[in-house]
């Protein structure tokens, strides 16, 4: 249940199809050799794309050490709210990651799921207007943005209400998660760089 949208799209390479694949990567199960009968291969290999990144970061000591931060009543979803820490801090850097000005790539980024919308999960097909006027790829920038954030999230589940609460966690330990962001996602943009084409990884990473 990854939810760092703005990360994906930006690790994406420079290519609708491959944005809309790596943010699909959240909302499309399946192994790549069927997912290539529903979707176009570049899509699909943003996909696996998406999912070699989930992979690598979970597995990453500063994930783990993350996730450590997380209080004991919702550290089962440690994952989930870490990831959506870092598209806080995404956001709230972008002058230092971004290849233009963020409203500038949020509005590219959504005018591309616009167009290609025929392509998109029915899940997503149909909220996507609705996702976009409540600027769901940007207003995870603010405490407040975050917050409403983890609560959209809670309400998925009732096993879920604990993530409720998690804006509490970054609240008391802002700085350890700041500087874990800062030190993780630039050693997370050289790994995918040095992952190659997504083409050229694409049967690899199931």
């Amino acid at each position: 249940m990854a939810l760092n949208y703005l990360a994906h799209l930006l690790l994406a390479e420079n290519d609708p199809l491959s944005r809309i694949g790596n943010l699909l990567g959240d909302f499309v199960p399946g192994r790549p050799e069927s997912l290539t009968e529903k979707f176009p291969l570049k899509v699909v290999q943003g996909i696996v794309r998406h999912r070699a990144i989930d992979r690598f970061s979970d597995e990453h000591p500063a994930t783990t050490e993350l996730k450590s931060l997380v209080a004991p009543e919702r550290r089962r979803f440690a994952g989930v709210i870490v990831d959506l820490v870092h598209d806080h801090f995404l956001t709230r850097h972008w002058d230092e990651h971004g290849p233009q000005p963020l409203r500038d790539f949020i509005d590219r980024c959504n005018g591309e799921l616009l167009a290609h919308r025929d392509v998109l999960p029915p899940d997503l097909a149909d909220t996507l207007d609705e996702r976009i006027a409540d600027d769901w790829l940007g207003h995870q920038g603010t405490d407040d943005g975050l917050d409403g954030v983890f609560h959209r999230v809670s309400l998925r589940h009732p096993g879920f209400r604990p993530i409720r609460g998690a804006i509490d966690d970054l609240r008391r330990h802002r700085a350890a998660f700041e500087a874990g962001f800062r030190a993780f996602f630039p050693l997370l943009r050289t790994w995918v760089r040095d992952q190659g084409p997504e083409a050229n990884v694409v049967m690899d990473r199931r």
